[in-house]
């Protein structure tokens, strides 16, 4: 395993020359997707309902709710919930405000909500759809759905490189929440335990233990248990939170996030600042996020695809997008909100740059009451959420090798291993951190332009079809015969 050496330095260097040459890119997929979703949303192809018009949901809303959110953001919005409006309040970006300023806590709100809100879950929302709509009633949903049957090596290329794009995706986020738990298992235990290599590393191990016993039971008694579980820790956790902090801070701050977002979402969506450190910045936070969410796109958009069927298009896009999005505003006002207000009131939470903010939700809860019961919520949930992300991942990509929708348990193990390995590797590395997101800006390197022609080509299959006004209408012979998507009644 070389990661601790040459592997981790091709990754730095991978991403660095990707950001130097089509960092614009970046920003035009996303936004594309934003389009997309819309145009699903208004257009009368919206009735259409996945899996055919008799089809019917599998799982209860508050179900496929929990599943959504468990595997789309899952560990790291208890990673960066605190600390990121605090790092962007403290550190604005070149050119920005006066730090821990009113302005600057404007813009840290804005910036949070530009990372993880809209942008993100539309770009899962483009990859579910184009999957879901594409792949046939009793094919599993995998990436190369929206592309012609007899393009075969094709496909299976595509289907490759998005199990590369999706080890990539998760070893980065389930190594970061391993160093998280980490953080949090020094500061529950009063420094005891120190964190460190070899505490990540008796952390990822039960991690794995648990992870590939769940993988072996399957989706509805493993990834939809996990689900709700952690539903419910973060409610809890929330909950706690908003009554226990600041409550009319974070009430403030909730609106304060959606008028600080609303004025900005434009022009952060269409700008990139000029080369130097602004740029350097913007291709370190902003498009760093952005390719996170798109390495994640053939795991979790054929994950949401999955677990979608029976929904109308115009149902599926609300929750996917909206529904995510307003929790987001809701999640990071709560750790947000309450970060800030202890920082302006002179508490510091030690949390200044992207290096100090795995205890940042550690650190917040030691200004509460029962300060060790809710730390210890909040590293269960860390690790719950993880388990439900790995968990998900090896389903997937046992999806992918196999070619099938129920892939056979020893596949599943056999890709939960191969996770752990490489997540292995990646936390052991001198740069840990620095690889993790490396990883995942690489894996997303190829998938940026897999998920614009994903929008192309099942947005050509239904324009040639003359289903775009009129859903009602029968697509012709083939595959298309027996579409994933038709009306709903």
């Amino acid at each position: 395993m070389m990661l601790p050496g040459v592997t981790s330095s091709a990754l730095l260097a991978a991403s660095a020359w990707f950001f130097r040459y089509f960092d614009w890119l970046t920003l035009v997929a996303t936004g594309g997707a934003i389009l997309f979703c819309l145009a699903v949303a208004v257009l009368p192809v919206g009735r259409l309902r996945i899996g055919g018009r008799e089809a019917r949901p599998e799982f209860r809303t508050v179900t496929w709710f929990a599943m959504l959110f468990a595997a789309g953001m899952g560990a790291g919005l208890v990673f960066w919930g605190a600390a990121e409006p605090l790092i962007f309040y403290l550190n604005p970006p070149p050119g920005g405000p006066e730090a821990a300023t009113p302005a600057a806590r404007f813009e840290a709100l804005a910036l949070t909500q530009f990372h993880w809100s809209i942008h993100a879950w539309a770009v899962y929302a483009v990859a579910a759809l184009a999957v879901a709509i594409s792949a046939g009633r009793k094919e599993a949903p995998l990436p190369s759905a929206p592309f012609p049957d007899h393009r075969v090596k094709m496909r299976r290329l595509i289907d490759w490189l998005a199990i590369l794009a999706v080890i990539f995706g998760i070893v980065a986020s389930i190594g970061q929440g391993v160093i998280q738990m980490g953080a949090g298992t020094e500061l529950i235990s009063d420094g005891k335990i120190k964190s460190g290599p070899g505490v990540q590393m008796v952390l990822l191990l039960i991690l794995s233990a648990v992870f590939l016993f769940s993988a072996a039971r399957g989706l509805r008694r493993g990834i939809a248990v996990l689900s709700n579980i952690n539903l419910v820790l973060a409610l809890m956790l929330a909950g706690f939170v908003l009554v226990m902090g600041p409550t009319g801070e974070i009430i403030s701050t909730f609106f304060s996030s959606i008028k600080a977002y609303g004025e900005r979402l434009l022009s952060l969506s269409v700008t990139l600042r000029p080369e130097g450190e602004g740029r350097d910045w913007t291709r370190a936070w902003s498009l760093t996020y952005f390719l996170w969410w798109i390495a994640w796109t053939p795991f979790v958009g054929v994950f949401i695809a999955r677990i979608s069927r029976g929904r109308s298009l115009r149902e599926f896009v609300g929750g996917v997008v909206l529904v995510p999005v307003a929790v987001t505003l809701v999640w990071f006002s709560i750790f947000g909100g309450t970060a800030l207000s202890l920082t302006a009131a002179g508490a510091d939470l030690g949390v200044t740059n992207f290096d100090t903010a795995p205890a940042a939700t550690y650190a917040l809860l030691e200004y509460l009451p029962l300060t060790r019961i809710v730390q210890g919520i909040a590293f269960t949930l860390v690790f719950v959420f993880l388990l439900t992300s790995a968990d998900s991942g090896a389903y997937v990509l046992a999806m992918f090798s196999r070619g099938a929708a129920s892939p056979p348990v020893p596949e599943r193990l056999y890709w939960g291993v191969i996770i752990s390995v490489l997540t292995a590797g990646a936390v052991l590395s001198a740069q840990g951190q620095t690889v993790t997101r490396a990883f995942a800006v690489t894996g997303a390197i190829p998938l940026t332009i897999l998920l614009m022609a994903q929008a192309i080509a099942v947005s050509w299959q239904h324009i040639r079809e003359g289903r775009i006004f009129d859903p009602h209408r029968k697509p012709s012979t083939g595959r298309d015969a027996d579409a994933s998507a038709g009306p709903a009644k």
